[in-house]
């Protein structure tokens, strides 16, 4: 080993916080910016939530079943359409939270968002506390900077659709933190697979990545011994127990066809095939992920490049994997959680950019932990340029948080002028439960949702010459998806 690494492993202190060494009036400013981080994340996650289109396919496939779940009272299978849903092959546990969604404020589309926004809201919450605890107050603030530029995870499968993804986040962020802040503590492994387990019930075999990367973690943390086999096999009965009750259960209902479906579809096809067109290259991930942290590319380049200069400059060759916050196998071991789930689902025939969510709060930490250590070190060679970096990185986290708020408004200010009629429909009591025909093409998924959203309505097929022909004249309306108007029978 280098004589300068193995001194800077000597004199480190793993895990221990930066802001120890803050003075107070810095860190509390510091705090305050991270409370007025944390405002703009909720305001991201909740502000119009109701707002904006019902998304086909995932969004509307959920908050139908959870619908169905509240109505026909079987909390442990999913249908849809009422028949049993083997498209969807997850089991129930995100299906519960759109539910609850529901249960605590009616169905309509705040109901049926709202848990996964309060779930994205606490994953990014563990996330900068864990910044805050093992870092520093300022590595929060970077980190939390980095995260309001991120506008897909507010938009798209994540904190504001009823997707499973943010539920799964959650699950996944909070099981690996607690290993990462807990080193050697069986504890923390007991806590992070029981998460994998819950994960587990929320996407299924997704959990993959996660189960892996804990199982690592805990190889790096223990060494061989009766006691680590011991400890072992008891997180893998924490991870199993709950995975094991919910599959006797269901077995009691349809026997072995939903795991088949599970194993076969969900995991083997998706994996070996392309499958509903999800194709992708080998570095669709990763053009995604560098796609979503567009707004920072020049700030690290900056970083950078001071890292560069300042190296040559002394004729040394630091190595940024051994900062003074962390030991070295800290920051292996987050760098794994931000690219293992990107190199597994690489190799997956089958490609969806939501997959690649569990490596941005990983990928965050280490940017803000980077930014972080290049702004003290700035400090102690330029005052000034410190500064100028330091503008830096706000404007592009306030630039960032502004493109996030057009996407959003933006996303709100679209409309399907079918979900509009039948908002507009559902208003009068009466009108509900009404049969509603289309003038034009097929019905969507989506369009199912809304019609129990906005009236327990009818979503009947046949179009126009259906309506025109309908025996129950005061109950049936006719909409068009170019009009934002209705007719209806008088």
């Amino acid at each position: 080993m280098p004589m300068r690494i193995k001194h800077l492993l000597e004199k480190s202190e793993p895990a221990h916080m930066l802001n120890n060494t803050e003075p107070g009036n810095i860190r509390r400013a510091y705090m305050v910016l991270l409370g007025l981080i944390c405002l703009c994340i909720v305001a991201n996650c909740f502000f119009k939530l109701s707002g904006g289109q019902l998304k086909d396919w995932d969004e509307a496939r959920h908050g139908l079943s959870a619908y169905e779940m509240l109505q026909h009272g079987n909390f442990l299978m999913n249908t849809y359409g009422g028949a049993p849903d083997y498209w969807n092959a997850k089991p129930p546990l995100s299906f519960w939270g759109v539910a609850l969604g529901y249960s605590l404020f009616g169905v309509n589309p705040l109901g049926l968002r709202f848990f996964s926004a309060l779930c994205a809201c606490f994953m990014f919450f563990l996330t900068l506390t864990f910044c805050c605890k093992k870092i520093s107050a300022r590595a929060a603030v970077f980190s939390g900077l980095i995260f309001l530029s991120l506008n897909a995870f507010f938009l798209r499968h994540h904190a504001r659709t009823a997707d499973p993804d943010a539920l799964f986040l959650l699950f996944n962020t909070a099981g690996l933190l607690a290993v990462l802040a807990w080193p050697k503590r069986y504890a923390a492994y007991y806590v992070a697979s029981l998460l994998t387990g819950l994960a587990f019930l929320t996407k299924s075999f997704h959990v993959i990545p996660m189960a892996l990367l804990v199982s690592g973690f805990f190889l790096m943390d223990f060494s061989l011994s009766r006691q680590s086999m011991k400890q072992a096999a008891l997180c893998l009965l924490a991870a199993l127990a709950p995975v094991a009750l919910w599959a006797l259960a269901r077995f009691q209902l349809d026997g072995t066809l939903f795991f088949e479906r599970m194993v076969f579809y969900d995991l083997l096809n998706r994996a070996t095939e392309t499958i509903e067109g999800h194709r992708g290259g080998p570095f669709y991930y990763l053009e995604f992920v560098a796609l979503s942290y567009k707004f920072w590319v020049l700030v690290v380049a900056m970083a950078g490049t001071f890292w560069v200069l300042r190296t040559r400059a002394q004729r040394k060759t630091p190595s940024m994997a051994v900062p003074l916050y962390f030991d070295a196998k800290t920051i292996l071991k987050l760098a794994l959680a931000a690219t293992l789930p990107l190199l597994l689902y690489s190799l997956s025939a089958s490609k969806l950019f939501w997959y690649s969510y569990p490596v941005f709060p990983f990928i965050s930490i280490l940017l803000g932990l980077f930014l972080d250590r290049e702004y003290t070190l700035m400090e102690t060679k330029n005052k000034r340029l410190a500064k100028v970096f330091m503008f830096c990185i706000f404007g592009t986290g306030l630039i960032g948080e502004a493109y996030t708020l057009k996407r959003i408004h933006g996303d709100c200010a679209q409309q399907n002028p079918v979900h509009v009629a039948m908002s507009h429909l559902g208003e009068i009591s009466e009108n509900h439960h009404a049969l509603l025909f289309l003038d034009k093409g097929e019905w969507r998924p989506a369009d199912f949702l809304a019609a129990k959203l906005y009236g327990d309505f009818q979503l009947t097929e046949g179009g126009a010459p259906a309506y025109e022909s309908t025996e129950n004249v005061s109950t049936s309306f006719l909409l068009s998806r170019t009009e934002k108007t209705h007719n209806g029978h008088n």
